[in-house]
């Protein structure tokens, strides 16, 4: 697969997929964790776990720390600096009263200058940055915190609602506890789950079914009452060195109910990846071409070939082996057992076929069956490097193969002229020509889609500069004074108003923020012009397509546009990554 440019790319819509599909995928997985796991030495978790851990801790009675007999009552310990000094080492106790200090803070769906006000020791901010995906969690307007270190309290506030006035209020709390060894952080997790089953009740224990006796995963614990979640895990752990972090996560019913539309969202907000065989073009495609092209709409929809049954069977039945040799004795010492699933490759000879039989056809077709070929032409000459790479039976095959599509306008970049291993050779100019020359066609103007979702940049490394937004605006204003009538118009404006929205984040980025190579001071000229055509075109999407995805998107990012708190909006910002 191509190396994804560093911008929001979100995920496509696939077709479904076999049901055979998803064992391999099931049993591939399985397999790595066992790798991981591995037997013998690798119980070490495990046992330093029971060490210091009795065996009931699976169950949701809560078990203190064996010199913790004041844990479960907060007025026994003593108070503790909202921020020790580096260096300083307090009691697990002191740490946990810490924690449970700063959640009973917390005033759900609190506005956010209520709540400032009676916390005036704790400083708050609004988000400026890049937002690193679309999960609502991340979409807060601002946050308040005792410090920047990791373990810091943080207090988030969200403004879901697009209707006047637009209040930011108090929708998350989560606190980390430092890097602290293993038996700190069991201690730690004793008494805050002791307090919490105290005002909360029973929680429930959410932690994975380990895959094997030898597994262990850190207890994962769930409350849940009224309008808030709350969560007590481990967020993250080095099992080598025994050490980790513990966190504590609370969430009020707004953000919940927010979160439950990410994954719809995050197909609108990014648009459906164009690469990636399966997706709904390919779908379309492969339904049109189907009765006549029945190879090239197989390969259309699928990335590689269904495995040979029969090569399966014997993967799983060594798999199986495995297992039986580990569990009898058999094997002795750290052993891991990896499931190799045999992996299916097209035939290079076979693609590259089918790809010059819809070019030729596409000569002597008519205007109605003309784009259909040529787009999905396109698709499948994206994807051809990659298939004779993955063969290699054809790569001395690949200079002719080359000179021979290039008659048909298939043209490769000169870096991929001798070579198949930059896949990102391929120029995409039959893309542009559907779109040039039967822009009036139902498949004409899905080409300007997906090249309006691309930001006008085909490559696979920002060859057309990094600014795609100017492009997006102009072509898309352009889009919907000659196509006024167009089914595609709600998504053409959305792409319109990301793209003015991603001008007007570009300008309050952070000079110098980690990971990003944004020049905030080259966006400042017409920056609040941008941001409030981002507003007029998301509100016009709310009046015109109220019951649409993308009026469900306005709906989203429009109250942090309208107080002038920065979305972090990268969509058709292009850099590539290192």
């Amino acid at each position: 697969m191509p190396s994804e440019k560093s911008r929001e790319a979100g995920f496509g819509i696939h077709a479904p997929r076999p049901f055979i599909r998803y064992l391999l995928l099931g049993l591939l997985v399985a397999g790595l964790v066992f790798a991981l796991l591995a037997y013998g030495k690798g119980t070490f978790l495990k046992a330093g776990w029971k060490k210091v851990m009795p065996e009931q801790m699976a169950t949701n009675s809560p078990q203190r720390a064996a010199a913790s007999s004041a844990a479960a009552s907060p007025a026994a310990s003593a108070p503790v600096p909202a921020n020790p000094a580096a260096g300083t080492a307090i009691s697990a106790d002191d740490q946990a009263q810490k924690i449970w200090t700063d959640f009973e803070k917390t005033s759900w769906n609190e506005a956010l200058q209520a709540w400032s006000d009676q916390h005036q020791e704790i400083p708050c901010k609004a988000f400026r940055g890049t937002i690193w995906g679309w999960d609502a969690d991340r979409q807060w307007s601002h946050r308040c915190a005792q410090a920047e270190q990791p373990e810091s309290a943080r207090w988030s506030f969200y403004v879901f609602a697009v209707k006047e006035p637009l209040i930011p209020r108090l929708e998350q709390f989560e606190e980390n506890t430092a890097t602290l060894p293993e038996e700190t952080l069991i201690a730690i997790q004793n008494s805050l789950q002791t307090r919490l089953t105290t005002q909360f009740g029973p929680g429930e224990d959410r932690t994975p079914k380990p895959l094997s006796a030898q597994a262990f995963s850190w207890p994962n614990l769930h409350w849940k009452s009224g309008d808030i979640e709350i969560q007590l895990f481990a967020s993250e752990f080095d099992p080598q060195r025994r050490q980790g972090r513990l966190r504590l996560l609370a969430q009020h019913r707004t953000l919940l109910e927010a979160l439950k539309e990410d994954e719809r969202l995050k197909l609108i907000g990014a648009g459906a990846p164009w690469y990636e065989a399966g997706s709904e073009i390919d779908k379309q495609l492969a339904e049109n071409l189907r009765s006549d092209f029945p190879d090239a709409a197989v390969m259309l929809m699928k990335q590689r070939p269904d495995t040979d049954p029969e090569e399966l069977r014997k993967a799983i039945q060594q798999f199986q082996n495995q297992i039986r040799a580990s569990q009898s004795g058999k094997q002795t010492g750290a052993r891991a057992m990896v499931l190799a699933v045999p992996q299916a490759n097209w035939k290079a000879d076979e693609f590259y076929g089918a790809l010059l039989k819809l070019l030729t056809s596409a000569k002597t077709s008519g205007a109605d069956r003309k784009p259909v070929l040529i787009m999905a032409a396109d698709r499948m000459a994206r994807r051809l490097p990659w298939v004779v790479k993955n063969d290699k039976s054809h790569e001395g095959d690949w200079n002719e193969w080359r000179k021979q599509l290039a008659k048909h306008g298939v043209i490769y970049a000169e870096n991929a002229m001798s070579s198949v291993d930059d896949f990102g050779g391929y120029t995409g100019a039959l893309l542009t020509r559907v779109w040039s020359e039967f822009g009036d066609t139902a498949w004409g103007e899905r080409a300007f889609l997906v090249l309006q979702r691309q930001g006008w940049d085909t490559s696979e490394d920002c060859s057309a500069g990094s600014d795609q937004f100017r492009n997006v605006v102009q072509r898309g204003l352009e889009f919907q004074q000659t196509h006024p009538h167009s089914g595609s118009l709600p998504e053409v404006e959305l792409t319109v108003a990301q793209a003015y929205e991603t001008w007007w984040s570009l300008s309050q980025a952070p000079p110098g923020e980690e990971d990003s190579d944004v020049v905030p001071s080259n966006y400042q000229e017409d920056a609040e012009t941008a941001r409030q055509k981002a507003i007029q075109v998301y509100e016009r999407l709310l009046q015109s397509a109220s019951q649409s995805e993308e009026a469900a998107y306005a709906r989203r990012v429009l109250p942090r546009l309208k107080l002038g708190v920065d979305t972090g909006q990268r969509r058709y910002y292009c850099s590539v990554s290192d």
